[in-house]
């Protein structure tokens, strides 16, 4: 069986959504006949925690684990938060209620770290890194982010080793929406550009989750690009019937997302409907998130902590509708995040907020699996709503049909097509 090092920080313990592509990518290896091989940190600072996902691994999957230095302990410090209180990424970014201690904190964070607070992992990884690719005769490097500190990592193992390497991205680098508002300008942002600018012409091969994404790296450096998407598990689509109308968002909720349009809409529903309407939010939600959402009286908003990843799907099982608020940055209609593949998964109708024309709404639209609005729509959001409160209403529940469209959308095919990419890297002089 054929090796490939997989490098990257998200790793169980580790829960949220940057974990899921990795994990997925590892269950199905072995049976294409590559042995996965982890370096990840032995203890992460990490967003969200998940211990299920372990379970999930194959008895193939060899893990090494070691030090790192992590900022955010310092950061905690600085800003008088909890020594065990979770950080998520954009967390980071700057906002009008900050603290100066905060403000401090946050001007070393992106004047200091870069390409990001995961640095401290380099000279343990990069030691580790070369071992194991001698010790377990590596065929290819994978290295997935953010953070792209797992870049910085895998090239310099590549290049000490003269190992194949394949450089995986979820998201942009530079565009990235907590990095663009974090490192602006000027010598910080030249530092960061041209470290990703090695990674693109260094890497054999780049992959991305998305066409979008691979046009913003093409025009930076050539490269051998492929889109390699995340994919969706088949989950258990067992019909459930409700007494209440439930529109469900799980994740990271970010201050970027258009989420006030649907609150709006509900708003603008017959009192009757919207009394029956719950709005639930699973995971972690933006400072001042709820304080804004008190001036829709009329929207039951439940915010729930995270979920494990199999309780979430389960417990998504009851909702009605899904609620997909697309980021405002740069390169969103190129976007189309790990969420909305689990949304698919579930089959359940999905209203999306967000640019037009964008990879979100032509997917919805390809796979009859729901609709995008603009930000600005709230009243064709409210008859959307509308049109499915009383298909609800008749049936007692909503469920999409499963459909040969989906396919090209499915974990399988698209880890098939890496293992070509790998075998194709392997063999180049």
């Amino acid at each position: 069986m054929k090796k490939v090092l997989i490098v990257t920080y998200y790793w169980p313990p580790a829960g949220g959504p940057g974990i899921q592509r990795v994990i997925k990518i590892v269950k199905r290896l072995p049976t294409l006949g590559w042995q996965p091989v982890i370096l990840t940190v032995a203890d992460g600072d990490y967003p969200a925690l998940d211990h299920g996902l372990e379970k999930e691994l194959p008895p193939e999957c060899i893990v090494y684990k070691t030090d790192i230095i992590e900022p955010y302990n310092l950061y905690r410090k600085l800003t008088g938060k909890k020594k065990d209180e979770k950080i998520p990424t954009f967390v980071l970014n700057p906002q009008k209620s900050d603290s100066p201690k905060e403000k401090i904190a946050k001007w070393i964070r992106a004047k200091l770290f870069i390409p990001d607070a995961r640095i401290g992992w380099i000279p343990y990884a990069v030691k580790a890194g070369k071992k194991i690719v001698c010790d377990e005769k590596i065929d290819v490097i994978f290295s997935t982010s953010p953070p792209q500190t797992v870049q910085l990592i895998a090239k310099k193992i590549a290049r000490k080793t003269g190992a194949k390497w394949v450089a995986d991205f979820r998201d942009p680098w530079t565009e990235a929406f907590w990095v663009a508002e974090l490192q602006e300008d000027g010598l910080v942002k030249r530092i960061n550009t041209r470290m990703e600018r090695s990674v693109l012409s260094q890497a054999n091969a780049v992959t991305t989750v998305t066409k979008g994404i691979t046009e913003i790296f093409a025009e930076k450096a050539p490269n051998n690009y492929q889109v390699i998407q995340n994919g969706f598990e088949s989950v258990n689509t067992e019909k459930i019937l409700t007494d209440r109308f439930m529109i469900l968002f799980f994740g990271h909720l970010n201050k970027y997302q258009h989420w006030a349009p649907l609150f709006k809409a509900i708003e603008m529903l017959p009192s009757e409907m919207a009394g029956k309407i719950d709005v639930v939010f699973i995971g972690k939600v933006f400072d001042g998130f709820q304080a804004a959402a008190a001036d829709y009286p009329r929207v039951n908003l439940q915010v729930i902590p995270y979920k494990p990843y199999d309780e979430m799907m389960e417990y998504s099982r009851q909702t009605s509708l899904l609620f997909r608020p697309l980021a405002q940055m740069s390169y969103a209609h190129q976007s189309i995040g790990a969420k909305t593949y689990d949304y698919l998964a579930l089959r359940k109708p999905i209203l999306a907020v967000g640019p037009k024309n964008s990879l979100v709404e032509s997917v919805l639209e390809e796979t009859d699996s729901g609709k995008n609005f603009s930000p600005d729509e709230s009243e064709q959001i409210a008859a959307f709503i509308t049109a499915q409160f009383k298909i609800w209403e008749k049936e007692g529940h909503l469920l999409l049909p499963d459909h040969q469209r989906l396919d090209p959308y499915r974990s399988a095919s698209n880890v098939e097509k890496l293992v070509m990419l790998f075998e194709s890297v392997r063999r180049e002089e």
